[in-house]
């Protein structure tokens, strides 16, 4: 029983060391894709801004209006 309970042991101990290797590389990643979305979202809302200056409203005093 007691040798049951040392491999049981054992197997738990190589499983935590499994999982937390196979995490660090995940945990890593994800903070590069979070890095990478940041700056494509940063230059994107740039991009937008220069777009939605194009499109500012006119001031309604200096417009020309034609009527017939």
């Amino acid at each position: 029983m007691a040798a049951l309970e040392n491999l049981r042991e054992h197997w738990l101990a190589v499983g935590t060391e499994f999982l937390v290797h196979a995490t660090r590389g995940i945990c890593d990643r994800s903070l590069l894709n979070a890095d990478s979305g940041r700056a494509v979202t940063s230059a994107r809302i740039e991009e937008w801004s220069g777009v939605l200056s194009l499109y500012a409203p006119v001031d309604e005093a200096s417009s020309v209006r034609v009527s017939a």
